[in-house]
């Protein structure tokens, strides 16, 4: 890590701080390293692009290429970004890894060099805190901040970083990311939707599984966060609001194996068995043709047919869902839908606890962290991705429902 104080001049730094504030929008992020960019509790910053056809722009691109000693055709696109109180970017990474990869690195590569540059000091709180250098840097006006994402062809977790939340003031910087070829974005999504055209697959569907191992891949890294249809979202909400008052504890045999640190009760479909057909019956065509679009197009016929549709089960505070696959009998095509979440956690230092993520390991054999909010489906193949939720939630309840298909 290199730090290069007055790289930028105050002036220099006034005419960047003017772009962004006319242009910014929020940030946002790719969640757990799938192929949707969206907007997170992650990083709750403002970004503005800021484009090379401006002069002061260029010439400092050029700048930044002439210390790295790089190629200015591997640069990215400069952003700038804007932190007011309370936001932040919590620990990452600046190179890609698993599906993210896959999306944003087939014809650029991966990143190798970061490049940060402070605009302003003068606020409280905004460091950049390197948790694993134990190590964390404080702006200064034009102050420039450099670190290596690879070496040798591999990646370095050491330099995961953080942007601290602001206490007073307004923080704004700009980031350049270097890549390993020359970065061509349009190159990269092309890579990748090639990728993604239907490749049929051999291996003949058997509906007699005793292991996971015996059970076909069939969709590209296992999973993927999707809305849930309007039609059947508003069946839900509605049995939602009828089973909001028939709150059960829930019980079942090596629960205490599963669900861990925190109680969990159940709303159960029980009181609403023909809104619980109806929802197996709508929702099976969309996991059909999930994985129906990753296999070939000659496929007419459903693959899978209604398995279970479990009941909304409501999480507690300090719960932890363990890792483990589902039944290899019966589970094979599913999905989680979020119904409803509260995060108040009564906390004297924040009035909400932070999100909770679902953990989830590829066909890549990665793990991700994947968000959603209430309407939003998480497909998964569920007899073969193993999956849970690590971190100990921190809300008042956290409510969703298991949606299971199987193979005929």
């Amino acid at each position: 890590m290199q730090q290069y104080k007055n790289f930028l001049t105050p002036k220099e730094c006034q005419e960047l701080i003017q772009m962004i504030d006319a242009n910014h929008t929020r940030s946002s992020v790719v969640e757990g390293g799938t192929d949707r960019t969206a907007i997170s509790d992650y990083r709750t910053s403002s970004t503005c692009n800021l484009s090379t056809s401006n002069e002061t722009v260029n010439n400092i691109h050029k700048r930044i290429a002439g210390i790295l000693n790089l190629d200015i055709k591997k640069g990215e696109a400069m952003q700038g970004q804007l932190y007011e109180v309370g936001q932040y970017f919590k620990p990452h990474n600046d190179f890609f890894a698993g599906d993210a990869y896959q999306k944003h690195c087939l014809a650029s590569g991966n990143r190798t060099h970061t490049f940060m540059i402070y605009l302003n000091d003068g606020f409280k709180g905004g460091g950049t805190n390197f948790p694993n250098q134990n190590m964390v840097v404080n702006p200064e006006t034009g102050k420039a901040v450099m670190w290596e994402n690879m070496k040798d062809g591999k990646v370095l977790e050491e330099y995961m970083h953080e942007g601290v939340a602001i206490e007073e003031g307004k923080k704004y910087i700009i980031t350049a990311w270097w890549r390993e070829n020359d970065w061509d974005g349009a190159g990269d999504e092309k890579l990748y939707q090639d990728s993604l055209q239907p490749k049929k697959i051999e291996t003949p569907v058997n509906k007699t599984y005793t292991h996971k191992d015996q059970i076909p891949k069939f969709t590209k890294n296992g999973f993927e966060v999707i809305k849930c249809p309007e039609q059947t979202w508003n069946i839900i909400k509605d049995a939602y609001e009828i089973l909001k008052d028939k709150v059960t504890p829930e019980n079942f045999p090596g629960k205490e194996n599963i669900i861990q640190g925190g109680e969990s009760e159940l709303l159960s479909f029980d009181h609403v068995p023909s809104i619980r057909t109806l929802i197996h019956e709508q929702l099976l065509p969309v996991h059909r043709d999930w994985i129906a679009n990753e296999m070939h197009n000659a496929m007419k016929e459903p693959l899978i047919e209604p398995s279970f549709v479990y009941g909304i089960r409501s999480y507690k505070k300090g719960s932890t869902l363990t890792p483990h696959v589902d039944r290899v009998e019966t589970h094979h095509i599913s999905s989680i839908i979020i119904v409803d979440k509260d995060l108040a956690c009564g906390c004297s230092n924040k009035p909400e606890a932070d999100d909770w993520p679902l953990d989830i390991q590829g066909h890549d054999g990665e793990w991700y962290k994947v968000y959603a909010q209430p309407g939003d489906m998480i497909l998964y193949e569920s007899a073969i991705c193993e999956h849970g939720r690590l971190e100990p939630f921190g809300g008042t309840f956290f409510r969703n429902f298991y949606v299971h298909y199987k193979f005929v």
